[in-house]
């Protein structure tokens, strides 16, 4: 039996809770066993979102919600400006940072120019994991020391500290048809 988070299964979806949902929501979450079990789904009705713009998101069914818990609250879904940027950059070229690129040279300074002086070096990460562990290391490096303390629920956890638990799979999985 799978571990379970006080903070994520307060009101997460679990399989067996399906038979109460309506067809498309269910047929739905049984698709997304291709993602595999660590991927939960808030709310022990999911949400089908479809669209999102500024701070509101709409679902299938057209009803809007104000977004208060995304990861994109500075700007917003959709932001125009965003992605225009992304469209630009993706039309161009979609690579990492190990090639030389004039472009993730102007973003750099651009973001170091609103930081003190004191800051003059920039590493970009892609997950939160990976800048949780980049950090450790920079603070490792920097002090000498060894200890993390690691809050218990963290979003992100570590993965060097804290490793994610996988629920075992119960049944395998079926190909979309």
């Amino acid at each position: 039996m799978a571990t379970r988070s006080t903070i994520m299964d307060t009101n997460s979806f679990r399989p067996e809770m399906a038979a109460a949902l309506d067809p498309e929501t269910r047929k739905l979450t049984e698709e997304r066993d291709v993602l595999g079990p660590a991927y939960r789904l808030f709310y022990r009705n999911p949400v089908h979102l479809v669209k999102g713009r500024g701070s509101h998101l709409w679902d299938a069914d057209g009803e809007e919600y104000l977004d208060v818990y995304n990861n994109v609250a500075s700007v917003g879904h959709c932001h125009p400006r965003v992605v225009d940027a992304l469209t630009q950059q993706a039309s161009m070229l979609n690579t990492h940072t190990r090639y030389l690129h004039e472009n993730i040279l102007h973003y750099a300074e651009d973001i170091l120019s609103t930081m003190p002086d004191e800051l003059d070096r920039i590493m970009f990460q892609c997950t939160g994991s990976e800048a949780n562990d980049l950090a450790i290391r920079v603070a490792q490096t920097y002090t000498g020391g060894e200890g993390v303390i690691v809050t218990s629920e963290a979003y992100h956890g570590n993965s060097r500290h804290s490793p994610p638990s996988f629920p075992q799979r119960s049944a395998p999985r079926k190909r979309l048809a």
